[in-house]
């Protein structure tokens, strides 16, 4: 597996960097009033209108956390269905200093896999990062895979 060396060392201000002021803005007030799973569903479900197809049938419920977070799964912690993207990330983690490129890279092979747009779920991987910043990858790992 590559090393994903992407938490160690890194603030919360720096993932949040990594969005234009626009989504961090909207971010941190929501982070300042919610836990980081409730300031994701927030941000996922404020949008989700914009992200379904048109179509006169009814939508079922999007389930959208519960889904980037399974992808984000399989890429951060090990899944073979990632090992290019894996190596991918790897290289950009290089340099630390790129956490725009790691989140836009992130999100755009998150979101063509699950089929939605990059932009819109950014917000919620940088999310998804510092939850797993919080702890430690391994232990993100471990905890999620236990869930699913």
């Amino acid at each position: 597996m590559a090393d994903l060396n992407l938490f160690s060392d890194v603030e919360e201000s720096g993932w949040l960097e990594a969005l234009p002021s626009y989504q961090k803005e909207i971010v941190s007030e929501l982070l300042a009033s919610k836990s980081h799973e409730e300031a994701a569903l927030a941000w996922l479900e404020a949008s989700v209108d914009n992200t379904s197809p048109f179509t006169g049938q009814p939508q079922p419920e999007k389930k959208f956390l519960p889904l980037l977070k399974k992808e984000i799964h399989k890429l951060l912690c090990g899944n073979p269905e990632y090992a290019a993207d894996r190596n991918e990330l790897a290289q950009l983690t290089q340099t630390k200093e790129n956490k725009t490129a790691i989140v836009s890279m992130v999100s755009a092979v998150i979101g063509a896999k699950v089929g939605l747009a990059a932009t819109f779920i950014a917000p919620a991987i940088v999310i998804i990062f510092l939850m797993i910043a919080k702890t430690s990858l391994n232990a993100w790992c471990a905890l999620e895979t236990s869930e699913n």
